[in-house]
């Protein structure tokens, strides 16, 4: 008899002692504490009462002994019982002395014990089978084991918790494809270097595409030396280089010709100061108010054009005079010019900004010209060139998506891409070439709340692009077709990648998924093939499974478009690495089995349905290299799904080394698992009454003790070390 495992278990501290939050169906506590009783009643009793009587009854040599013999075994094995009930009750009681709630407790666990042992006397003193009896039934068990087989894939555990995927009447169809041809005739341009000495000539291929801004001619009085209420130090006010004075210089020669930088012309030529001279030259003409006052656009109204109220060409003249080495900065349209430059003020000693503005004989187009010490802004202004859309800007051409919002084109890994916004290129994470392996252009200003239109023009950053992403998700001008196509534009990055290897393209494509399938406007859905499945939690090994089987495994995100997910096409059934049974462990797993079926009376329609009694035993090694590292104390672990019991995994040593008692309990332990996990109320009543009503069965039923007793002494001939490989 397994004394040790009943001393054992009694006397351990116990850790499963959760509180129940429904009422026992026999008891109906008046309070909370009350309450936490019956729950603690009830587990140390039933566990106990389950360890000690499975153990008295399968442990040992019961029944196949001979005569008096046998009689005096038990009741010596008996008395060494009673001597370890009491110990253990006595352990109990000075591990919970300062407990009142297990003092109360412990009392009736006494009561319990007390009543186990009178019921395991009455069981010693009679009911003994007949030698012919007990021969009958073993030779019969020793017969279907000899030649039982398992009747089911040993190698194969079952697949848990899938979920057939939802079918949505709205789901849209994936493209095969996405791409377009547009403005597949782009060639790059082929711009000249600047020379040692400065000089620079290039004027960009006009097109069909320019649309040149003309306003009507006005009177105006010329002015010398008008002071305006700007200082010097206004400049201070905004962190912007050379890259974002030559932005707003260049932006307003690209909204003049319809948002593009086709016709423009730059022309840079050494000074005889030792500076340098710049002319940039457009088509487009505007009136003088534009160029003086601040808040007056031409383009505020336009979500296409680059600029909004004007403040960028009078900043970008106050940092030119300040910080570039420019004494004069002349800009000129029409009938006008008008040269800037820094005077004393007359409120204080500090300069101010200060214009003078002339008629000049009418002619087509406008310009503004300076000069520069700084030699670094000369290349800055050709770089800003392709900072902007124009007919050979090659980030426009092809693009893998595009309608009449957005654009995306992928690029080759690590190259230059950027982030474009009604044509002009912004700044991602303080640079212009931030942005890699892909190319972003949005055809008009995002709504203020995802970015704000100011002079600063600020760089954008990773929250900033999600935010991008947000609103491309929810705009009700982009139909849900179009969404569709941009997603598959991004399909290279729809693999589930670990977070610390997420680019911000993954980043844009999460929040995108994240906002389309939770739309309040509508989400929506979409018709994937049928091998890409949808990150949920997994383990390396499937994720890796999955894909050497040409599984497409994609972002957790995709679930909400309709993907189905690892979880749907695999469920959740464990991946220990199966260890195939050798002959002698497959006549333990078919006495198991048995044991299980002789219960059945007690278990069956209660407590499990009949395929959940039939278990399904699968063997694992916790010592594997899989397994060592997380299962390493796992003996046994439960297989469920939704509430059923699909089986349990057993370890190899275990199997081997343990009495029939020990696993049987096991068993019922992990088939109980159906109903929640360890530390749930509802697990430890399932529990509880199944060993109650499985021992009462014992008991009471004197075939199912001969059974028992038979199948423990087949499991007790078995010895792992003669265990022999199939």
């Amino acid at each position: 008899m397994n004394i040790q495992s009943v001393k054992n278990y009694v006397t351990a501290p116990h850790t499963e002692n959760t509180v129940p939050e429904k009422k026992d169906k026999n008891i109906v506590p008046e309070n909370t504490e009350d309450k936490n009783k019956v729950y603690l009643d009830k587990q140390f009793a039933g566990t106990v009462v389950g360890a000690a009587l499975s153990a008295a009854v399968l442990g040992g040599a019961v029944m196949h002994g001979k005569g008096q013999s046998v009689i005096k075994k038990l009741t010596s094995e008996n008395s060494k019982l009673q001597t370890t009930v009491e110990h253990g009750v006595q352990e109990i009681k000075k591990l919970t002395e300062n407990n009142e709630k297990l003092k109360t407790v412990n009392k009736v666990l006494q009561e319990e014990i007390q009543k186990v042992k009178d019921r395991l006397q009455d069981l010693f003193e009679g009911d003994i089978a007949p030698k012919n009896v007990r021969d009958a039934i073993y030779n019969k068990y020793k017969t279907k084991i000899d030649n039982g087989k398992l009747n089911y894939d040993i190698e194969t555990p079952p697949i848990s918790g899938r979920i057939t995927p939802k079918i949505y009447d709205d789901a849209i169809e994936l493209p095969e494809h996405a791409g377009t041809t547009n403005r597949i005739g782009m060639q790059k341009l082929n711009i000249p270097q600047i020379t040692d000495d400065g000089r620079f000539e290039y004027k960009l291929p006009k097109s069909a595409e320019m649309k040149i801004t003309r306003m009507e001619s006005k009177d105006f009085k010329p002015v010398k030396n008008q002071l305006t209420n700007i200082t010097e130090s206004y400049a201070d006010s905004v962190q912007w280089n050379n890259d974002k004075i030559a932005r707003d210089v260049m932006q307003n020669f690209y909204d003049g010709h319809g948002q593009t930088l086709d016709g423009v012309q730059m022309t840079f030529k050494p000074a005889a100061n030792g500076k340098y001279k710049i002319r940039i030259k457009g088509d487009s003409t505007y009136t003088v108010d534009k160029a003086v006052y601040i808040g007056e656009s031409t383009k505020r109204d336009n979500a296409k054009a680059a600029g909004n109220y004007g403040e960028g060409l009078k900043m970008s003249v106050l940092k030119l005079l300040k910080d570039s080495g420019a004494d004069e900065v002349k800009i000129g349209s029409d009938n006008w010019k008008l040269t800037y430059n820094l005077q004393k003020g007359d409120l204080s000693d500090k300069r101010v900004l200060a214009y003078s503005l002339d008629k000049v004989d009418k002619f087509d187009g406008n310009y503004i010209e300076f000069e520069t010490s700084d030699k670094n802004l000369l290349e800055t202004f050709r770089k800003t060139i392709n900072r902007f859309y124009h007919s050979n800007n090659t980030h426009f051409k092809c693009p893998d998506f595009e309608n009449d919002l957005v654009g995306i084109k992928l690029l080759k890994p690590g190259e230059k891409g950027g982030l474009y916004i009604a044509g002009q290129r912004f700044e991602f994470n303080n640079d212009f070439d931030g942005l890699k392996d892909i190319v972003v252009f949005i055809k008009e200003k995002p709504p203020v709340h995802i970015l704000d239109p100011s002079r600063d023009r600020t760089s954008i950053n990773s929250n900033q692009l999600e935010r991008i992403a947000e609103w491309l998700a929810t705009e009700a001008r982009m139909p849900q077709e179009d969404k569709v196509k941009l997603l598959k534009a991004l399909e290279p990055y729809w693999d589930k990648k670990n977070y610390s290897d997420n680019t911000p393209v993954d980043d844009f494509l999460t929040n995108f998924l994240l906002y389309a399938g939770g739309n309040c406007k509508g989400d929506l859905h979409v018709k994937f093939p049928s091998k890409y499945v949808a990150y949920s939690a997994s383990s390396n090994d499937v994720v890796r499974d999955l894909r050497t089987n040409g599984y497409k495994v994609c972002k957790d995100y995709f679930a909400r478009l309709g993907m189905q997910t690892i979880q749907a096409l695999r469920g959740d059934a464990k991946t220990h690495e199966v260890v195939i049974p050798n002959k002698n462990q497959t006549k333990k797993i078919l006495i198991l089995k048995e044991a299980l079926n002789s219960l059945s009376d007690s278990l069956k329609g209660t407590h499990f349905e009949p395929d959940e009694l039939d278990a399904k035993i699968y063997m694992f090694s916790n010592k594997s290299n899989k397994d060592k590292k997380l299962y390493s104390d796992t003996l046994a672990e439960a297989i469920t799904d939704r509430g059923s019991s699909k089986g349990f995994w057993i370890d190899k040593d275990f199997l081997d080394n343990s009495n029939l008692s020990e696993v049987l309990e096991t068993a019922l332990h992990e088939l109980s698992h159906k109903v929640g996990g360890d530390e749930t109320a509802e697990f430890s009543y399932k529990l509880t009454n199944v060993n109650r009503d499985a021992i009462d069965q014992i008991l009471t039923d004197i075939q199912t003790r001969n059974k028992l007793q038979a199948l423990n002494r087949l499991w007790d001939e078995i010895s792992p070390n003669t265990a022999t490989n199939h």
